[in-house]
């Protein structure tokens, strides 16, 4: 993989260091070009708004056919959405629940997915069950079977963890749920795009997640995946429910089609570049070298699993006497390092999110700095 050829291709790479694509992906030219294209078609008078608006909407109903072949799903499996939040609206909103059903999710999910099962717990009466984390994949299946009562309705999880990017074991648990009717619903925002992905093989009910992190597309684009053979259980929130339809009569409205050409730009760009396992592969080879020099610092402690089953692009590290926002800031202000601090705060830290894209250089920038930072913070 030519990384030098390939930051060519993306322009906001000339800015600083950028080690946030778990917060935002920086896209590709392509991206922005596909939307702009668009948006002259009416801009320049070749189009009157309907006919625009028509053709932006074929062109969109296009999309779930290419987003279904990259993840390995049916066409008739995915709903367009506008983020992860919108797809677990939509299936937490479209179940039947009885007051005390159990959900489980873990200890590091992201506040948005997790409000949202705090909002379901408030208006049916579910019960939420916390699945504590480990680096060690046979630990996690552990815990999670040992969690599972005659109650549990849902596991609730993220794909990777957004704060310290653990990878859980997808297949594992979705077998282990199936096995005793119990559904699967996914956080897929820190995988997609960073990992291979392959819905029909990891064997889950739901899978939502949005598209403009490691999936390098327009924010404001998501995708909810449900499996066929629960269509006839989840219900449309804003229709009646066509057993025979497809996942397409989830969505909540009309979606703003024309962004949904940069998703289509961005899936080709992925592709032409090697596709996912070379994207991961460059990714992972990368974030170990780093997880190694971070960890050789003294005074740093790195968060993140090393173990080859359980990590992932994600590194997250601590330095002893300094709190996460305080580090983070510093590498902003100091030596235009663009991260961020994380949600948890036991240790609070910094989460570097290391992609394909990302340059020997930059990290060889954040290793200085924190070498740095740990120094100073010892004196």
């Amino acid at each position: 993989m030519d990384v030098a050829e390939i930051r060519d291709q993306i322009p906001g790479l000339r800015f600083g260091v950028y080690l946030n694509t778990g917060g935002v992906g920086q896209a590709p030219a392509s991206v922005s070009q596909a939307i702009t294209a668009g948006y002259r078609l009416m801009a320049d008078g070749r189009l009157s708004p309907i006919d625009w608006y028509e053709a932006m909407s074929k062109a969109a109903s296009e999309i779930p056919a290419k987003i279904a072949d990259f993840f390995g799903a049916d066409s008739t499996e995915i709903a367009l959405t506008m983020s992860t939040g919108d797809g677990f609206g939509m299936v937490l909103g479209g179940l039947r629940w009885e007051p005390g059903d159990e959900v489980l999710i873990t200890s590091e999910e992201h506040p948005v997915p997790l409000q949202a099962v705090q909002g379901l717990a408030d208006r049916e009466g579910a019960v939420i069950k916390e699945v504590e984390l480990d680096h060690g994949k046979d630990v996690i299946l552990e815990r999670v079977e040992r969690a599972i009562t005659p109650r549990t309705r849902l596991i609730c999880f993220s794909h990777v963890t957004t704060d310290s990017g653990t990878l859980l074991p997808a297949g594992e648990i979705c077998a282990l749920a199936r096995a005793r009717g119990i559904l699967t619903l996914w956080d897929g925002c820190q995988a997609v795009g960073q990992l291979p992905v392959d819905l029909h093989g990891m064997g889950c009910d739901f899978y939502a997640t949005n598209c403009y992190k490691w999936l390098l597309a327009p924010i404001g684009t998501g995708f909810l995946y449900v499996r066929r053979d629960v269509q006839q259980a989840l219900k449309p929130l804003r229709r009646p429910h066509d057993p025979s339809a497809s996942a397409r009569q989830y969505e909540m409205g009309s979606p703003a089609s024309v962004l949904y050409l940069g998703v289509g730009a961005s899936l080709d760009f992925m592709t032409c570049i090697g596709g996912p396992r070379a994207i991961a592969a460059e990714a992972s080879r990368k974030a170990e070298g780093l997880w190694a020099r971070l960890d050789a610092i003294p005074g740093v402690q790195v968060v993140s699993s090393r173990r080859p089953e359980t990590r992932s692009g994600i590194v997250t590290f601590a330095i002893a006497g300094m709190e996460g926002d305080e580090v983070s800031t510093a590498l902003r202000q100091r030596w235009q390092i663009v991260q961020r601090g994380t949600y948890m705060t036991d240790p609070t830290g910094v989460r570097i999110s290391v992609a394909f894209y990302t340059s020997d250089a930059e990290l060889d920038t954040l290793v200085e700095a924190v070498t740095t930072l740990a120094g100073e913070a010892k004196r």
